[in-house]
């Protein structure tokens, strides 16, 4: 495995409510508090492509209290939609499901392969409430396999996780323009809400 630099950090955020409350757990960050700190920090890239069934790759990154946080600390209680190179039409309907998901009891995170500048301006300019993560390098997505070796671009892949960081589905070849929870229910097998027929008279 070969080492490389880490500059992943969090910065948009959600409400203040915990999951369990249909708000999501944005690793103790508040939306009122939207300080960002960059710094390094070394990690290992696997070798081998991630897959349904394996663990998925533990990368670290920085919230915005300025503290060190893995992948294991931000699903330790909740399933996770992870989201790799969405453009800004894929972060709305993300947004625009984002209820739909916490009350699946899972969290949608986005990693972007944008400069940390340009991605705070996005996540302002689009009032997104979910975690984004600033990937500039590339390193969190090539942990996941998810950059094109001719040019370091996050390529468009998802990944629906379980509280133990263990891969349940994913998709590499493009993000799907809606339907995220419907997704991730499949996925997680979460059996669907019972459907309220009409009462026939």
């Amino acid at each position: 495995m070969r080492i490389t630099l880490l500059l992943a950090i969090t910065v948009a955020l959600a409400a203040a409510q915990d999951l369990g409350d249909r708000g999501p757990v944005q690793s103790g960050i508040s939306s009122s508090n939207r300080s960002i700190s960059l710094t390094s920090r070394p990690v290992d890239t696997p070798a081998t492509e991630v897959c349904v069934g394996d663990v998925a790759p533990d990368f670290s990154y920085q919230a915005v209290d300025a503290r060190w946080r893995r992948l294991r600390d931000l699903v330790a209680d909740h399933p996770a939609l992870l989201v790799f190179g969405a453009n800004e039409g894929t972060l709305r309907i993300i947004e625009s499901e984002r209820e739909a998901l916490l009350d699946l009891g899972v969290l949608p995170v986005a990693v972007m392969g944008s400069r940390l500048g340009a991605t705070r301006a996005m996540v302002q300019r689009q009032q997104l409430r979910f975690t984004v993560l600033a990937d500039p390098q590339g390193v969190i997505a090539s942990q996941f396999n998810a950059v094109d070796p001719a040019n370091g671009r996050h390529l468009p892949a998802w990944f629906v996780l379980d509280s133990k960081r263990r891969v349940q589905a994913l998709g590499r070849s493009g993000l799907p323009l809606r339907g995220y929870a419907e997704l991730v229910t499949e996925a997680l097998g979460i059996p669907p809400k019972a459907a309220v027929r009409p009462v026939a008279r």
